[in-house]
């Protein structure tokens, strides 16, 4: 897909009625606990991340990519990472859109579903993979959303660390590590190149059990 391209979504996005439009910036709240009213949300364009805050932690539990819905009753934030685009209406209307246009439903459904997924993978990593496994599970994932081998990395090394349920030193230690034998490369401080593939799925199989 080019640059240029309309995203998947953009065609049932503009069909729906009365959505109020807002731009944010990298490291603006979307959405936070408490904002007020329960939104529907439709990420038209950007990148997000769902993450939970404690007093002195943060846990990134899954990102929002261009198409992606949330409705804000949950205890999460959502954190733009990119100039973002949202589109969004009072939860009251859901149903209304839904019927005018049966791809939100559609979509809904499936988000719902990969953040469930990311969850339940998340769970299933902490406790049973080591951090080495984790972080091969989830650069072949980014590969696969990206679709190469030079991948983008979308958030912070603390957040990434976060999400793989590791600290951030041990994250960049383990990065470096698979630098030096080869199966990683850095062609800059944004990008990881995915050079040893059947090393990396060979790893993302290991278990700690």
């Amino acid at each position: 897909m080019t640059e240029s391209a309309p995203f998947p979504h953009s065609a049932w996005l503009a069909e729906l009625p009365g959505g109020l439009r807002r731009r944010f910036q990298p490291g603006e709240a979307i959405a936070r606990p408490g904002d007020g009213p329960d939104r529907l949300f439709v990420l038209d364009a950007g990148l997000a991340r769902i993450c939970l805050n404690g007093a002195a932690r943060e846990l990134t539990i899954g990102y929002l990519r261009p198409g992606g819905i949330y409705v804000t009753h949950t205890r999460a934030w959502i954190e733009a990472l990119a100039p973002s685009t949202v589109v969004s209406w009072p939860v009251s209307e859901m149903l209304a859109l839904v019927t005018r246009q049966p791809a939100l439903g559609l979509a809904a459904f499936r988000e719902v579903g990969q953040l469930l997924h990311g969850a339940m993978n998340l769970i299933e990593d902490l406790a049973f993979r080591p951090v080495e496994s984790r972080l091969a599970r989830f650069l072949l994932g980014e590969r696969r959303l990206q679709d190469s081998d030079r991948i983008r990395l979308i958030d912070s090394t603390e957040s990434l660390a976060s999400a793989l349920g590791t600290s951030r030193q041990t994250l960049s230690t383990l990065i470096n590590k698979l630098i030096r034998e080869g199966v990683l490369a850095r062609p800059d401080r944004r990008h990881l190149t995915l050079c040893d593939i059947a090393r990396l799925e060979e790893l993302a199989e290991l278990s700690a059990g």
